[in-house]
């Protein structure tokens, strides 16, 4: 019955006619398939699964995959996958339902480069969709964005999704609700972050976990680093650490050696630490001081 399978998505062709897709040689069917976006080879992965075995066709190996948990989204190549409560669904039209995993859930196309579907529990949709576009596309998972309300458990479970399918990604946010030392420590043993790190969890101890891996470094609570963790970021081009415990020593020290060249690649640093005293300047440059919002003011 497949072998017969007739599409004629009007996304695909401006015709009347049917267009018999599967029936195409391998040469010609690749061709076609490299001109559509992601959201039409989603759909076009819907209809059997036949036809989502011909979708690697299309070049989606090469396709850039991002998961943003703050706008409840995953984005691929320019396209946008968001994911919305079911209670919202009156706000928009309709056009039908679409399976993730196993769930069967009411979509809309709102824009033509945006598609969106109904969850009775966002994290569950976020998830599935995540695991869902990233088996149909086969590509890699470049980054993950989270904030500090995901629950530990659906935050390890996405960690454990992509340490099964790549050794290292580009961006990832290390936080959730609930994390443990143990669980990050765990992250770090599967996955080598290798361009922007951003650690929100705050530890209890000071964790056995690399930095030398990331070209940007964004730690929120960073009273356990070190001079000692400094020194390991000698390739990093930003190091941005707040809520450090660094005096007027370590950050001498540490500036010192970055003004001798030990840090070549560094562009950009900031550094707050209510540990650095109100006199204390970077290479006795005088310090600029907020003016509109003093109380705010920290040393950098």
């Amino acid at each position: 019955m497949f072998s017969l399978l007739i599409l004629s998505y009007p996304f695909l062709f401006k015709t009347s006619q049917p267009f018999k897709l599967l029936r195409l040689p391998t040469v010609a069917l690749r061709n076609v398939l490299q001109f559509l976006n992601p959201i039409e080879l989603f759909e076009l992965s819907q209809c059997s699964r036949r036809v989502l075995s011909i979708i690697p066709l299309s070049g989606s190996r090469k396709f850039k995959l991002r998961m943003n948990q703050f706008s409840s989204s995953i984005h691929v190549n320019g396209y946008s996958f968001r994911i919305y409560k079911n209670s919202s669904q009156s706000e928009y039209t309709l056009h039908g339902t679409r399976i993730f995993m196993e769930s069967t859930v009411k979509i809309c196309r709102h824009t033509e480069r945006e598609l969106c579907s109904f969850w009775e529990d966002r994290h569950v949709g976020l998830k599935a969709v995540l695991f869902h576009l990233s088996k149909v596309f086969n590509c890699h998972i470049e980054c993950g964005r989270f904030t500090n309300t995901i629950p530990a458990a659906f935050y390890m479970s996405i960690i454990d999704f992509i340490s099964s399918r790549q050794s290292d990604i580009k961006k990832l946010h290390v936080c959730g609700r609930n994390l443990t030392d143990k669980n990050v420590t765990a992250i770090f043993n599967k996955l080598r972050v290798t361009d922007r790190l951003v650690i929100g969890h705050q530890f209890s101890v000071p964790p056995p976990i690399p930095l030398n891996h990331s070209k940007s470094i964004d730690i929120w609570n960073s009273c356990w680093i070190t001079t000692e963790h400094l020194n390991s970021m000698k390739h990093c081009i930003v190091i941005q650490l707040d809520c450090s415990c660094l005096t007027d020593q370590d950050m001498t020290l540490f500036l010192n050696d970055w003004k001798s060249g030990q840090f070549p690649n560094l562009q950009y640093l900031s550094i707050k630490s209510s540990f650095l005293s109100k006199t204390f300047t970077a290479f006795g440059l005088p310090s600029l001081q907020d003016t509109v919002n003093p109380q705010f003011h920290l040393k950098t």
